[in-house]
């Protein structure tokens, strides 16, 4: 098993359990690939709460005296800028509380507790003062620890009590966690760029990722070919031709549990383009050994090395099995 090593100036090693080295401190790939995993350990970090695609910040006492809000929105800050690494999963609100922009009021369905949710929603359907009130009523103790519980006297007072309430779960009990998680954003200059330029950032951080397209990967690659007319040429052009098919296949479901986002890991560590692009085009290369059935990979420098077959299910099978088997950085 092997682990992640910062190494210094944005690198990333890996060692195992031993700290033996895998080998020479690699500049690109592993640290895509580190980053990638940061990001995914950030997403499910209990300082987030909501949908997995729509979430916003929670509230935690433990993490505020930690300064845990911080220090998840540094890890987030070095992900960006050294990796092109988004989130990908904010909520529109609290992207636009990070870059400084105003929301609009809270509304009662983005209060995650579900017991309060449903309270609030009771007051809202009320028809008249006296069910409001008893609703009211029934919901004292929460309402009375944010501030909000109150007599109403008017169905206006009732929305208006129902809508303090939301604000003050969505947006006033967070204040001081939010404070702390813009404070880590600042980190290598990120919050200033957030909010010079929010619209560039904007589907980095909020929107769902696109899912890869056969296309994608077919245009990403410059190809080492050998020179025109030579019997080595025949032969790379008919694995060019294999793997624009063996793409279409994956994107088509038939070559599972290979998807386009694991080849994509296999060659750059990356699992998604980073919005920025790679420091330079991948490149595709060819194993003309015999003895080089599988396809191999170097992170570093982004190629992705071909094994030559005579028949595209022979190039297929060991496509697929190349990159389920491979090691971490995509070594078969």
């Amino acid at each position: 098993m092997y682990y992640f090593v910062a190494c210094g100036h944005s690198s990333v090693g890996s060692v195992d359990e031993d700290d033996n080295g895998e080998g020479a401190v690699d500049e690109g790939g592993p640290t895509r690939e580190y980053l990638r995993l940061l990001m995914r350990a950030v997403h499910q970090s209990n300082i987030f709460e909501g949908h997995e695609k729509d979430r916003q910040l929670s509230l935690d006492t433990q993490a505020l005296q930690t300064k845990l809000y911080m220090w998840v929105a540094k890890m987030i800050a070095v992900c960006v800028v050294h990796g092109g690494v988004g989130p990908h999963f904010f909520s529109e609100r609290l992207f636009n509380q990070i870059c400084g922009i105003p929301t609009p009021p809270a509304r009662v369905d983005e209060v995650c507790d579900h017991a309060f949710r449903e309270q609030l929603i009771k007051i809202q359907e009320a028809t008249t003062v006296r069910e409001a009130n008893s609703v009211i009523a029934e919901a004292a103790d929460i309402l009375s620890i944010i501030g909000a519980l109150r007599h109403v006297s008017s169905l206006e007072e009732k929305d208006s009590l129902v809508q303090s309430a939301a604000d003050f779960f969505i947006n006033g009990r967070l204040a001081t966690a939010l404070d702390q998680f813009v404070e880590g954003l600042k980190t290598l200059g990120l919050l200033e760029e957030l909010r010079k330029n929010p619209a560039v950032f904007y589907n980095m951080f909020v929107s769902e990722e696109i899912p890869l397209q056969a296309k994608d990967l077919c245009t990403l690659f410059d190809v080492d070919f050998s020179v025109q007319g030579s019997n080595r040429r025949d032969r790379e052009n008919m694995t060019i031709c294999f793997w624009r098919d063996w793409l279409i296949d994956i994107e088509e479901g038939e070559c599972s549990p290979v998807t386009l986002e694991k080849v994509l890991e296999f060659t750059s560590g990356a699992s998604t383009v980073p919005p920025l692009g790679f420091p330079h085009r991948p490149q595709i290369q060819f194993l003309h050994e015999g003895n080089r059935i599988f396809p191999e990979a170097n992170t570093c420098i982004l190629v992705l090395r071909l094994p030559l077959h005579s028949s595209y299910e022979a190039f297929k099978q060991h496509m697929i099995e190349g990159i389920l088997q491979a090691p971490t950085f995509g070594l078969a």
